[in-house]
């Protein structure tokens, strides 16, 4: 990835810090937007304190003019927009879907669905592809395959997401390609609450561990880099095979 300009949203940690990083150490030059801005240029001074190949960038991705002005500023500062990675999201509702409420369904799917429609919409109004083939990455997850769970409502948004992924590969080749990523239990603060179950939750899984922020990097190298030049429309499950040894929440007494 030696010259190319990513921009990945919920950067500053998680699985979105995981990523940036693998990128950076392949030699793109990165930007790591967040909510908050003093964690997303943490992050980006933790990969280069010079800042001339990581800058970090307080943004709601929410804030569509936050989102455009970014953008340009990344194109504008290093001459081109290659790959894009909507990887932040949220899950506010834990519970059977017919309890949510209307604010947290359009919280859900705002930030897990429209967010990474308007940014790859942003980014090619700012020359995603332009200057060599373009990537978009899709951060899904395997819930999306999973009814029944208590994040229902979460795995709606990232369903969706996944048809998102489809249409928009569509629509954009052959310029741009996109793809996916559907995790599953990542050691993240974002999924604290299904890793504190520990072996509950993995013993009976092919590869019985929670997954680690680089297993699902070493995927986003693949989809976002020409190794991957004949992919597009794809949604690559790196769960450890948990959709195979039954899903996160079948041992654990969760409604």
């Amino acid at each position: 990835m030696e010259g190319c300009v990513a921009v990945v949203t919920g950067g500053s940690r998680g699985i979105g810090l995981g990523i940036a990083r693998r990128f950076h150490e392949l030699g793109a030059r990165v930007v790591l937007c967040a909510r908050n801005a003093d964690n997303a240029m943490a992050a980006a001074h933790a990969l280069d304190p010079s800042g001339e190949t990581a800058l970090g960038a307080g943004v709601h991705v929410s804030d569509e003019d936050a989102a455009r002005t970014l953008l340009a500023d990344a194109r504008g500062r290093w001459g081109a927009l290659d790959v894009l990675v909507n990887s932040a999201a949220v899950n506010p509702h834990f519970g059977p879907t017919r309890s949510v409420d209307h604010g947290r369904w359009q919280k859900i799917m705002e930030v897990n669905l429209w967010a990474p429609l308007r940014w790859t919409q942003l980014a090619l109004e700012e020359g995603l592809g332009a200057t060599r083939p373009g990537s978009v990455l899709m951060v899904s997850s395997n819930l999306a395959d999973t009814p029944g769970s208590p994040s229902g409502v979460y795995g709606m948004s990232k369903a969706a997401l996944n048809y998102l992924t489809a249409q928009l590969a569509v629509e954009l080749g052959p310029r741009v390609r996109v793809n996916g990523i559907a995790p599953g239990v990542v050691n993240t603060r974002f999924a604290a609450p299904l890793v504190a179950f520990g072996e509950k939750v993995y013993g009976r899984w092919p590869v019985p561990r929670f997954g680690e922020p680089e297993d699902v990097a070493a995927a986003a190298e693949f989809l976002a880099t020409e190794a991957s030049s004949w992919v597009t429309g794809q949604v690559l499950t790196v769960d450890g095979g948990a959709l195979l040894g039954g899903d996160e929440f079948s041992a654990l007494e969760v409604s």
